[in-house]
């Protein structure tokens, strides 16, 4: 299968694998109930490798878009805080991973993600609902969660994708 209906059908694998590791992470036991490991951004990641930036975009969108409505946050302030940190992620770790010189790896890719997911939540805190104080405060302690989760998110994303490339299943 070919073309279009390819596309669709890998998106659509793409965004169940995301929301099954969306609601994978939600149902694991965190030290702080805003810390999240980011598992689905290995899915972003793959997309972005993959099938470029729109599509990842897409998944993004959607992945934050339906998480949402199952749990009753679509519209709210988490909604907005997990869009714009999405969405800057997606675009941070597309442009590290195309222009980055030297090239970023997996993991390096994924560490970007993580940072600019942080920056991003904390200013639409600050913008809708806070003001800058204490999204500066959280500052901190928000880049030092995020180096760490992506970190280690990039690392099983990295022997993620060896064994998608070993199982033939990449250039599909």
């Amino acid at each position: 299968m070919r073309g279009p209906a390819n596309r669709v059908a890998k998106l659509g694998m793409l965004l169940a694998v995301s929301l099954m590791l969306h609601v994978l992470e939600s149902a694991l036991p965190l030290p702080l109930p805003f810390v999240r490991l980011g598992l689905a951004n290995i899915v972003t990641v793959y997309a972005i490798i993959a099938m470029g930036v729109g599509d990842a975009m897409v998944l993004t969108i959607l992945r934050v878009a339906i998480s949402s409505l199952l749990v009753g946050t679509f519209l709210g302030p988490s909604f907005a805080m997990a869009l714009g940190g999405g969405v800057a992620a997606t675009l941070a770790m597309w442009v590290a991973f195309r222009l980055a010189a030297p090239p970023l790896g997996v993991v390096g890719v994924s560490l970007v993600g993580a940072l600019f997911h942080n920056v991003a939540q904390l200013s639409v805190l600050a913008i809708l609902f806070t003001g800058p104080g204490p999204a500066v405060h959280l500052m901190p302690a928000a880049m030092l969660m995020a180096a760490i989760a992506g970190f280690g998110t990039g690392l099983v994303a990295l022997f993620t994708f060896k064994r998608i490339d070993r199982g033939g299943l990449a250039g599909d």
